[in-house]
């Protein structure tokens, strides 16, 4: 009995970290930091089809799959895709990662997350769309570059708002 308790006690002794979900080898606290200020980046470079800070962060041989259900892309289409967006006349109006785990394998490290995102129309629709991604960063040259990533939606149902004004127009 008195080695029960003992072991218990030492069990309890650990810090809480110890005890928290981890999938497999984990980035340092300043490389997962710097990781997720890249992500956002790559992210709003997109949408506000920034190519000169896209290209800095992203290589040409990125392969990236995009939540639409569309072909795979590499960094020229991609580009391409980013003018597309900007010639719609929407805008990024919210970008949320609820969650984000790391696995490092060296100079390779994978982050998986959820994500949402909300996009305004010209007409001020809003449209939000959630989903997962997997993303790939390499270290190159002493700088970590993000150069995959596969996205998909969650099924939900979509989440449309309309300005009061066209609300309105629609009864």
């Amino acid at each position: 009995m008195r080695v029960v308790f003992f072991a218990l006690l030492l069990l309890l002794a650990q810090p809480v970290h110890a005890f928290a979900q981890q999938f497999g080898p984990q980035p340092d606290d300043k490389l997962r930091t710097a990781l997720l200020k890249d992500r956002e980046t790559a992210w709003r470079t997109f949408f506000s089809n920034d190519h000169a800070g896209f290209t800095r962060l992203v290589p040409d041989e990125l392969l990236a799959i995009g939540w639409d259900g569309g072909g795979w892309s590499d960094r020229a289409q991609t580009l391409n895709n980013m003018n597309e967006f900007a010639k719609s006349g929407r805008t990024l109006s919210a970008l949320e990662f609820p969650r984000t785990e790391f696995q490092r394998y060296g100079d390779v490290v994978i982050m998986y997350s959820t994500f949402r995102v909300t996009l305004k129309s010209p007409d001020g629709t809003t449209q939000q769309t959630s989903g997962r991604g997997s993303e790939v960063f390499v270290l190159r040259k002493g700088r970590w570059i993000h150069t995959a990533w596969h996205l998909d939606n969650i099924a939900t149902t979509p989440t449309i708002t309309r300005p009061a004004a066209l609300q309105q127009a629609h009864l």
